[in-house]
């Protein structure tokens, strides 16, 4: 079995920074596709949002790329490759998606500043963002019949908002060695204030918010689904407390569904504000349905 480790993930999760960290702790090699695509797209004197509504119609950009990750996958060994697509073409390989908060992502690209990219104000880069995020799921989804957004294709995945990129390095090279030896590990490692209640805090308070001498253990997962891109507890909402009050900045889970019919019907905006008010933070966002109705609509 070969040494690889292929990196998808959202705009702005700081696959870069992340490859950065884990070719310091592995001395593998980095390869990014995304090195490529600015290329390309500088030949073509557009812009990388640009480019992508190009390829909708010009598959030699795609076939480009698919190309040289494929042929890096069968002759190359001791590789870190940078890829949205990598996962589909390197099956082999160890799958790892880092996720990030859309808000969080949009600041990391806004102050990147990259000559590239039209990204006058952090509210624009966000719009941005999402909307090259719209395109390349379309594309992808239209050309490989595939959706990279799903956590289910990867072996591991990992909330990059609030952790350094030489904490997630080390998440993604420990787990790594536990896959690579077919031992257990848990496949979604993500911050307590990303996961959303399904419970009300009423419901949950009685939890003395200690945890155990022990800490936060991978035996000690929660069980969340997902739901259009909103990832919800199911249970172990007096452990997903305890973590954040902790100071953890990540803990392990375990997800039961992606299916958007999961849905979280039970959950309110009050519900999400009172948890809010509880541990003493805010979300960054709150998911579309809610944000559009009245205090006591459902998702």
């Amino acid at each position: 079995m070969k040494n690889i480790i292929v990196m998808s993930g959202d705009i702005g999760s700081g696959k870069s920074s992340v490859a950065a960290a884990l070719k310091q702790i592995t001395g593998y090699e980095i390869i990014g596709t995304g090195t490529i695509q600015r290329a390309i797209a500088k030949r073509r004197g557009v812009t990388t949002l640009e480019l992508n509504r190009i390829s909708q119609t010009d598959r030699s950009i795609d076939d480009e790329i698919d190309s040289y990750v494929v042929e890096t996958g069968k002759t190359q060994d001791n590789l870190i490759l940078d890829s949205r697509l990598a996962w589909h073409f390197i099956p082999t390989a160890f799958k790892v998606f880092l996720s990030v908060d859309p808000v969080v992502g949009a600041e990391r690209v806004f102050k990147a500043s990259r000559s590239d990219e039209d990204n006058p104000s952090l509210e624009e880069t966000l719009e941005n963002n999402l909307k090259r995020q719209a395109i390349e799921d379309q594309r992808f989804h239209k050309l490989y019949n595939v959706n990279f957004r799903k956590y289910g294709n990867y072996d591991l995945v990992i909330d990059t908002s609030y952790t350094s990129p030489e904490n997630i390095a080390a998440k993604i090279r420990d787990c790594f060695e536990k896959w690579h030896s077919h031992r257990p590990y848990s496949s979604l490692w993500i911050a307590p204030i990303k996961l959303l209640p399904t419970q009300a805090v009423k419901e949950v308070i009685g939890s003395d918010y200690q945890l155990a001498d022990n800490g936060i253990q991978e035996y000690q997962a929660v069980d969340v689904f997902v739901c259009n891109g909103f990832i919800y507890i199911q249970d172990g909402h007096k452990r997903t407390m305890a973590a954040y009050k902790a100071g953890c900045d990540l803990i392990p889970a375990r997800i039961l569904t992606e299916e958007s019919a999961a849905g979280g019907s039970q959950v309110t905006l009050s519900m999400l504000q009172d948890w809010e008010e509880a541990l003493g933070f805010k979300y960054t966002i709150y998911p579309q349905e809610i944000s559009w109705h009245n205090i006591d609509s459902t998702i």
